[in-house]
């Protein structure tokens, strides 16, 4: 999250738009992010300050980074045009509500479809996940400004201050959560530390059950910017609920958090003991609302 007053994963937007001076063959079949990134592109050539234009975009990649052949003379006059209009495409036709919509008008498959959580109920309390080096989720987002998507991955286990911690990377960011309880530390980029939360951040109470509630007080420092926030929040695990995202189908708890002064949700959180993390959260903003949800996850 951008204030990070509520740590879930670091947002590191994965449709990075690069450019270079070659042409390239389309792959045979194309990643969902190729997709969604022609689809913007289609969208742009119809607008009147690009229908005329002699350049355009011939080459995108599986990660939705795009290409452009171009001379240097209409490089300079019409790329920053494409730019434009690109970034501006991106933010009124968000990646997670394109990838949503496509997923819903595709014609049942008759192959097969991927398991999912949702046939079975939770059985008992949630107990701690065991995450295991390896383990990647992904995650589209869209939010006032736009939308796009990251990922996160378990890289390794690092000992603080005694203590093990799992380190979860997205792009340059590194994450800090107790193996005990999953509770977050420490946010790390480029080896700075951006985010501490003292005493750790509980996001989880285990184990898990409707009804469940607890509240922390807790100390939020950012050495770099010297700004320290004190944060007092109570979250109540208030029920069950089958979740669909574009990863699948889920069994879930939901978990809300609210300024304990205020009663103000600050977010909703969407649980599955299958994924061993979250596959859906909804955060209230000062200048909106953020949503995100699992596209793919891999454990191990």
């Amino acid at each position: 999250m951008i204030d990070r007053a509520r740590h879930f994963g670091p947002l590191v937007p994965a449709l990075v738009v690069t450019l270079a001076l070659l042409t390239g063959c389309a792959s045979l079949q194309n990643t969902p992010k190729q997709d969604y990134v022609w689809a913007m592109w289609d969208l742009c050539k119809t607008t009147d300050e690009l229908r005329a234009s002699t350049m355009v975009i011939n080459r995108v990649e599986p990660d939705g980074r795009y290409w452009s052949n171009s001379t240097v003379g209409p490089f300079e006059a019409e790329w920053p045009k494409i730019q434009a209009c690109m970034k501006e495409q991106f933010k009124a036709h968000p990646y997670l509500d394109w990838l949503k919509a496509r997923q819903a008008s595709a014609p049942p498959t008759s192959g097969v479809v991927a398991p999912t959580a949702a046939s079975t109920a939770l059985s008992g309390p949630i107990t701690v996940p065991a995450w295991k080096v390896g383990d990647e989720w992904e995650y589209a987002y869209k939010d006032p400004s736009g939308g796009g998507t990251y990922v996160l991955v378990v890289t390794r286990v690092e000992v603080v201050d005694g203590i093990e911690h799992y380190v979860v990377t997205s792009g340059v960011r590194e994450s800090l959560y107790r193996v005990s309880d999953l509770t977050f530390s420490v946010e790390r980029a480029e080896g700075a530390i951006v985010t501490r939360n003292v005493p750790a951040q509980i996001n989880y109470a285990w184990p898990l059950t409707v009804g469940k509630t607890w509240e922390q007080s807790y100390r939020q420092e950012r050495p770099a910017t010297r700004q320290t926030l004190n944060r007092n929040v109570v979250c109540t695990v208030e029920a069950e609920e089958t979740v669909s995202v574009p990863a699948g189908n889920f069994r879930t708890v939901k978990i809300t958090s609210r300024n304990k002064t205020s009663s103000a949700v600050g977010y909703e959180l969407w649980y599955s003991p299958d994924v061993r993390q979250w596959v859906k959260v909804r955060e209230v903003l000062r200048n909106g609302v953020r949503e995100r949800e699992l596209i793919s996850f891999k454990l191990h």
